[in-house]
């Protein structure tokens, strides 16, 4: 994956030290992990459905998807092993670690995703290929889909180039906190790009466009055919 701090271990098993596990995914911790579940219940998502968090952290949204979904039907997956650790021995109860045991996370820096006990019915990476190039979506696409049931949708939140925007520009995303670059983390797409991205797969794709990200990311689903 790109560089960025998760890959220097030092730098993430010191903040986990200090508590600030919360701040290292990014903050926002008690906007969206609400907003995130919200928007997948809003999308049809059932207590009895499987869910793969993708880029799930320390469990921003794991905290309230494992209380609504049935037991065992939450997984997760990220690049380091030591933020879901934390989330999972900090931020969750007995009853939580019991509903997702830890069996059900997998850390992989090349979407090596968790195998579940049956197809997962949705997924959502939330704010994770903002920070990477476009051919890991492309990898993170053709890795979920053998695990993904038919019908099911997964959800990837993005920083948009509009058609009237120049992609190789600097751009402001909307509410002015964030500006991204076409080769430079935080990054944007046009949406043509993430429909390439699945070009000779089994997946379609559902552009949605703005969900009230306080930082401006637009979010789109494929669904597995």
């Amino acid at each position: 994956m790109a560089n960025n701090v998760y890959e220097q271990t030092d730098v993430v098993e010191g903040e986990i030290r200090t508590g600030r596990h919360r701040e290292l995914i990014g903050g926002l911790w008690e906007q969206m992990g609400p907003h995130q579940l919200s928007f997948l219940v809003a999308q049809g998502m059932q207590p009895s459905h499987r869910l793969l968090d993708i880029g799930c952290g320390a469990l921003r949204l794991g905290v309230h998807a494992i209380r609504y979904l049935e037991p065992f039907a939450y997984y997760g997956s990220d690049v380091s092993e030591a933020i879901m650790r934390a989330g999972h021995e900090l931020e969750l109860d007995d009853d939580g670690r019991a509903r997702a045991p830890w069996s059900h996370f997998r850390a992989s820096p090349d979407f090596d995703l968790p195998e579940p006990d049956r197809p997962f019915d949705y997924a959502i990476a939330q704010s994770v290929f903002t920070h990477l190039p476009i051919n890991h979506l492309r990898r993170c696409l053709s890795r979920l889909a053998p695990l993904m049931a038919s019908g099911g949708r997964f959800f990837v939140t993005y920083f948009e180039c509009r058609p009237d925007q120049d992609l190789f520009e600097t751009l402001e995303q909307p509410g002015g906190i964030v500006r991204t670059r076409d080769t430079i983390d935080p990054f944007h797409y046009r949406l043509d790009d993430l429909v390439w991205a699945i070009d000779r797969s089994p997946w379609t794709f559902e552009p949605i466009g703005d969900w009230g990200h306080p930082r401006g990311q637009m979010i789109a689903a494929y669904r597995r055919r």
